[in-house]
């Protein structure tokens, strides 16, 4: 899986004020519409050693954890039928058990929703609405986003954060890599790298500080209309959480409806 992994996208697009497009195949979608353009780019990778040691020392802060919880406010760009560009936003709870349980809630301006995954399950109810849909994957979080990105078009949110090897995710496909500089992010030190794709651009602050942990990044859609962006800015990390299994398992309220997921690369290949 490459570069911007598409956050989740389902239940008729339920979840994309979640995460709107994570570092996934986006790139690759997005080529393949526009053959010719990518031709005619230099593809030849320019990135600085130090932006890769940085990425690197994020990589390893995450993958090294086998329970973490963290929150993130996020802010994203979406054209009103006029093409002006408004901003909203919400907040988005995650926690992980490694290597098979993931709970993320997010409670935002258009949308209030909760996603489980546990072993070979994932569920995302939408609150608002009152519905909910289940589908049956892999048993472990990387070969469940690769599954639900390969089958469906969509994967969990903040899918690079949670895989196991976060520096193959957030690297792969860039042709262009600084370290920016330092910068304060929430009151923390952090370094700033900048990476270049042939078609979106994304930025990520890690923080100086052991565990070298994201606090923030910024991901720019160079071939969209408006140049929209998204930003998820990190908090609260708990590395030594109390997770009890049950947090994992869906709880659904009364009279919720059933509906199913969308194949969104079925719909988009009816388009």
């Amino acid at each position: 899986m490459t570069v911007m992994r598409k956050a989740l996208l389902i239940l008729v697009i339920a979840f994309l004020p979640v995460s709107y497009v994570f570092l996934s195949q986006a790139v690759v979608s997005s080529a393949q519409d526009q053959p010719d353009a990518v031709a005619e780019q230099d593809t030849q990778p320019t990135i600085e050693p130090e932006a890769l040691s940085v990425l690197k020392k994020m990589s390893d802060a995450l993958s090294s954890q086998k329970e973490f919880s963290f929150e993130t406010e996020v802010l994203f760009d979406e054209p009103l039928p006029s093409g002006q560009m408004v901003q909203y936003g919400g907040i988005l709870k995650t926690t992980v058990k490694r290597p098979n349980k993931v709970f993320s809630e997010f409670t935002g301006d258009r949308a209030k929703r909760k996603v489980w995954y546990s072993d070979k399950e994932v569920t995302v109810l939408d609150q608002k609405k009152n519905f909910y849909g289940e589908i049956k994957t892999p048993a472990t979080i990387d070969k469940t986003m690769d599954y639900l990105m390969g089958t469906y078009g969509f994967t969990l949110p903040i899918a690079d954060i949670l895989h196991t090897d976060p520096y193959g995710s957030f690297s792969d496909g860039a042709l262009e890599g600084v370290l920016v500089g330092d910068a304060t992010v929430g009151g923390k030190e952090c370094s700033h790298i900048a990476f270049a794709g042939e078609l979106i651009d994304w930025q990520i602050w890690v923080a100086k500080e052991e565990p070298a942990l994201p606090c923030k990044l910024v991901i720019t859609y160079e071939d969209r209309a408006g140049v929209p962006q998204y930003q998820a800015t990190f908090s609260n990390w708990n590395l030594n959480p109390e997770v009890p299994n049950s947090l994992f398992k869906a709880e659904l309220p009364e009279g919720v409806v059933k509906i199913d997921f969308i194949d969104l690369k079925k719909q988009r290949g009816s388009k």
